[in-house]
């Protein structure tokens, strides 16, 4: 992958984050970013979809919750690195790492929302549905857009 591909996945990453804001009970929000971090992962690879979701994601929030970006610099990377384990793999495989991707990116941000001494384990459990439905709803917009961009063969 080219350096510009992936500040081009960065930024798509960091303005579909920044999209649509839904605020949460604890503080951060819903977004569709998780779309973009699972597609690039599929599409470019374990370190695309480390780097330019770790980033690009991890950049939008410290437009908008910047307690939050180091946590999601680490969910976000994470989700996009282990989605990316997916390229090049067989059917299950391919479905089966961005699902695990998007079930650690909710558990990081679970743990990292409950050691925030400002938010504790109430906000993270009050956060968990809506992650974990970002979660499902990233999945299920990644695979769709990684089928039609591979449909047209780019």
């Amino acid at each position: 992958m080219k350096w510009y591909h992936l500040v081009g996945f960065t930024i798509v990453v960091m303005v579909s984050t920044l999209f649509i804001r839904i605020p949460l009970p604890g503080g951060g929000y819903f977004n569709f970013g998780d779309v973009t971090v699972i597609f690039v992962g599929l599409y470019a690879g374990s370190l695309g979809g480390a780097l330019a979701g770790g980033i690009g994601s991890a950049l939008a929030d410290l437009i908008g919750f910047p307690v939050f970006a180091p946590i999601t610099l680490l969910a976000k990377g994470a989700e996009g690195l282990i989605s990316g384990l997916a390229k090049g793999r067989k059917p299950f495989l391919n479905y089966l790492f961005p699902i695990l991707g998007a079930l650690v990116m909710v558990a990081v941000y679970f743990f990292g929302t409950w050691i925030l001494p400002t938010f504790g384990i109430g906000a993270a459990v009050a956060e968990l549905p809506a992650n974990l439905m970002q979660a499902l709803l990233g999945n299920i917009g990644a695979r769709a857009l990684f089928l039609a961009v591979k449909r047209v063969g780019l």
